[in-house]
């Protein structure tokens, strides 16, 4: 049985390997990695980023507590509305834990 997991790539290992640079490498408590150039070595665009940002969407679970247990609900959420659908959780306006976060690229975009 293949393991996809075999294929993913973990950006924080080498700050994990040198705890010296890892410790400068916090926002909020957060640990990050800066990207300045895409896989071909081509800087960012700004332009770009945001419109390929705006053509994606994501796919939210939730889990909910119903009658006989527990349900796992899946809302298609485009990037503009993101944290304004995050915030709802967050503030308690909708009921539901959040699981996962998962990234809907439309197949006519790659």
């Amino acid at each position: 049985m293949n393991n996809d997991n075999d294929k993913v790539i973990n950006l924080f290992k080498k700050q994990e390997e040198n705890s010296d640079i890892s410790a400068q490498r916090f926002f909020k408590g957060f640990p990050y990695i800066k990207l300045t150039k895409d896989d071909s070595g081509n800087y960012f665009k700004e332009d770009s980023l945001r419109d390929y940002a705006n053509k994606c969407y994501y796919i939210v679970t939730v889990m909910k507590k119903n009658g006989i247990g527990v349900g796992l609900y899946k809302y298609k959420v485009p990037y503009l509305s993101l944290l304004d659908f995050l915030n709802e959780f967050r503030n308690n306006r909708s009921y539901g834990e959040i699981i996962d976060i998962e990234r809907y690229i439309p197949e006519d975009l790659a």
